[in-house]
């Protein structure tokens, strides 16, 4: 029993680290893209507004969705522990 719980405990810090890093890449390449996006239309601030608002939906899509992954797998090991 404290096998399993040492393995799902480092599982879970594994996926937690894994989840960040690709939290921090996506916000990174997203802001990026944003940047990027500026520079290309620093005249035209109707597109701009527009694009920061898809780049955000997407960032936000992103997050909810991870937060869904991480859920299901700590409902799925919890289940085993018990």
């Amino acid at each position: 029993m404290h096998a399993l719980r040492h393995t799902l405990t480092r599982s879970t810090e594994t996926l937690q680290y894994w989840v960040l890093t690709l939290v921090l890449s996506t916000t990174t390449a997203l802001d990026h893209l944003a940047t990027r996006a500026h520079r290309i239309r620093f005249d035209d601030t109707g597109s701009e507004t527009t694009e920061k608002a898809v780049l955000t939906a997407i960032g936000l899509a992103v997050a909810v969705g991870l937060g869904a992954a991480i859920t299901a797998v700590v409902n799925k090991y919890q289940g085993q522990i018990h």
